[in-house]
């Protein structure tokens, strides 16, 4: 695994343009040792059988499309609200 003086600290310090001390590589030499620990675990993982990801995208395409109806009026809009005060929502004070 990486260390301080490992020629993939010194690639990925120049590509990212930074200037490390020597403490700041042996550090980053430490993390990176852990994220690529995680990723040999993850590569492990069997896989066969879980089912494919879906983004949230992917999730809306499956729903209905939107109905065209026709729109509330004022009153009726306000016909359910529980407080309404010259014809606006009333709701509990939150901030002072």
């Amino acid at each position: 695994m990486p260390d301080a003086a490992s020629p993939l600290v010194r690639e990925l310090a120049s590509l990212a343009r930074l200037e490390l001390s020597a403490e700041e590589a042996a550090g980053f030499g430490a993390q990176l040792e852990t994220i690529l620990g995680y990723i040999q675990r993850l590569q492990s993982v069997e896989v066969e059988g879980v089912p494919e990801y879906l983004t949230a995208e992917q999730v809306r395409s499956g729903l209905r499309d939107d109905l065209e109806r026709p729109e509330l009026d004022a009153e009726q809009a306000l016909a359910g609200v529980p407080v309404v005060r010259d014809r606006l929502v009333a709701v509990p004070r939150f901030k002072d």
